[in-house]
């Protein structure tokens, strides 16, 4: 008879109830309430989500015969089930965020951290997505992208009425201290 796997205790099967109630705060209303029941709902739902995608991405691991599951490793896998909608957006967050860790660590001169060279280039998933400019795209800080409205479900916050939002063209470069929350506060 095999040993019995560990045992998970609820509270550390889920991602805190604290930030989950957070994030939904950032999107709702303020005057909005939200009930426990939809709180443990989507509790639920992010941890479903979160062991689907990473699932995926070590089954990836697995047949290349690695035991490190890498950020490339999770958009593969997001790709390959269907959540083409968020894979742009992210990869360029992705990017960004290698680049400002890369200009952190060379301000400190340190070189050994470098992220960003660590892991080579980034590779798109070979599931007929088709590759793009990892630079600057137009939309991403402004939420009038289509890729914008996707993730936050058509929901311009802070839009005026009308939908226009202005250009990212007429907005500041790529910040370095980047909050991929900005478009819900």
């Amino acid at each position: 008879m095999p040993p019995p796997g560990p045992v998970l205790r609820e509270q550390d099967q889920y991602m805190p109830i604290a930030n989950v109630i957070r994030i939904m705060r950032r999107i709702l209303p303020p005057h909005a309430k939200i009930s426990d029941e939809a709180k443990e709902t989507i509790q639920e739902c992010v941890s479903e989500f979160i062991s689907f995608i990473t699932g995926e991405a070590n089954e990836r691991c697995q047949s290349e015969q690695r035991k490190t599951v890498t950020a490339e490793d999770i958009l593969c896998a997001m790709g390959k089930l269907g959540f083409d909608d968020y894979m742009e957006p992210l990869t360029v967050y992705l990017t960004r965020y290698r680049q400002s860790e890369n200009e952190r660590t060379s301000l400190r001169g340190d070189t050994f951290l470098k992220r960003g060279n660590a892991y080579g280039p980034m590779m798109m998933p070979p599931h007929g997505v088709a590759p793009f400019n990892a630079g600057f795209q137009e939309g991403m800080t402004d939420a009038t992208s289509a890729a914008a409205r996707a993730i936050m479900g058509g929901y311009n916050h802070g839009a005026p009425p009308g939908g226009a939002a202005g250009s990212s063209s007429q907005q500041a470069p790529f910040d370095n201290n980047l909050d991929p929350f900005d478009v819900f506060k």
